[in-house]
């Protein structure tokens, strides 16, 4: 009989190291059973599924596919794909795990080889391994196979959808979160440095938009260079952002920021509007966007106020500033395809987490204070004594 295998195994991205999702696909009766919450071993999901697999000769063809997660699968399905609107269905052949150890790549590559006695009667052979760098590329492809094979039952084959292997187990983001396509994003001539932004818009004291409009990047006309190379292995310490923003008619905002990269961070040494030297603000106070060098800095509204450095301590003008929205910014150590792991703006104490914690210090003070006062009731101490005279409480009017 046929077997036809689909397993999506995502690259790991910087929060999910150590394991990633994994979706089989069969049009012979794969087992279906409860998953545990827990993650999966890699053994566990070769022994329990791939090796129940009913014949002797199996063909492997595998998929890799670079920066896939669990948000892309979600993404994809919102998006209506077939395929995994088939998955979603429960009485289909597809078998989906969210969560399997890291070493499911390395497990299907060495399948062939593979000592595990619950596979010892089947035959594994890997005829051909792609690469894509997208997953909705990968998933046509897979529909395409899918269609073509249909019920031909004179060879078992197994079809895996992998992510691509990577030597130190760390890898980078995803563009965004949010949907962009390539065109959207500035790259540098060495693909090293990358800044994406929405819109900017000039604000008041409260943070309201004024009636300017929104400005956005102009890509042709922006560029990121290098503005000197001092390591003796030639690595980039110091670039320079030119970006220009347009509202498209005549209005257009200079914008130049600086970055430079020292030790274990790099971060912002100032921006440039028309002239004007601009600070960021973070959480209420002046920040750098101190990052490590190969993440990106990210934040949904970037403030930038107007700072005057003429004055003996330097001043800042709060009536003068400007938003950035969804920007991602990575100056160093890009790649030109993925933004590094993200350094998100939002400082931990959020304003939720303190109004949780102010409420539950207040609750545990009035708790603690019953029990006190609770504590610190005293019982009568004087009774009745039966061989002396009762005790008479005059009633008063």
């Amino acid at each position: 009989m046929l077997s036809l295998l689909f397993i999506i195994i995502p690259l790991l991205s910087p929060y999910q190291v150590f394991s990633s999702p994994v979706l089989l696909w069969s049009n012979s009766n794969l087992p279906r059973t409860d998953l545990p919450l827990s993650k999966l071993s890699s053994l566990y999901v070769m022994s329990n599924y791939v090796c129940k697999i009913d014949a002797r000769n199996v063909q492997v063809r595998l998929f890799a596919v670079n920066g896939l997660t669990n948000e892309d699968i979600h993404r994809v399905l919102k998006d209506k794909h077939q395929l995994l609107f088939d998955a979603n269905d429960g009485k289909s052949q597809y078998r989906y795990f969210p969560n399997v150890a890291d070493d499911i790549y390395t497990a299907f590559s060495l399948i062939p080889g593979s000592n595990n006695m619950q596979c010892s009667h089947i035959r594994f052979k890997i005829t051909t391994s792609n690469k894509y760098n997208k997953l909705e590329d990968a998933l046509n492809e897979m529909q395409s196979t899918v269609d073509t094979i249909g019920t031909n039952a004179e060879t078992v084959i197994i079809m895996a959808l992998v992510s691509d292997s990577v030597a130190d187990q760390s890898v980078v983001r995803k563009r965004r979160a949010i949907e962009v396509t390539e065109n959207d994003v500035l790259v540098s001539e060495d693909q090293s440095c990358m800044f994406y932004a929405d819109k900017l818009y000039w604000g008041d004291v409260s943070g309201q938009q004024y009636s300017t409009g929104n400005l956005t990047l102009d890509l042709h006309n922006s560029s990121c260079t290098p503005s000197q190379t001092v390591t003796p292995s030639g690595n980039i310490t110091s670039v320079v952002l030119n970006l220009y923003w347009n509202n498209g008619t005549s209005d257009l905002v200079s914008m130049t920021l600086m970055a430079n990269i020292t030790g274990r961070y790099w971060y912002l040494e100032k921006a440039i509007i028309n002239g004007s030297e601009y600070r960021y603000f973070a959480y209420g106070m002046h920040s750098l966007m101190d990052t490590p060098p190969t993440y990106s800095y990210v934040c949904k509204t970037a403030v930038f106020v107007k700072y005057d450095s003429s004055a003996k301590y330097g001043t800042y003008d709060f009536k003068d500033k400007f938003f950035v929205t969804n920007l991602q910014f990575q100056p160093f150590f890009g790649n030109g395809s993925y933004f590094g792991p993200p350094n998100y703006c939002t400082s931990f104490f959020t304003s939720g987490i303190w109004m949780g914690i102010t409420s539950s210090l207040l609750c545990l003070g009035i708790l603690l204070f019953g029990v006190y006062r609770m504590m610190s009731i005293k019982s009568n101490d004087r009774f009745d004594d039966p061989k002396g005279k009762p005790l008479i409480i005059k009633a008063q009017e």
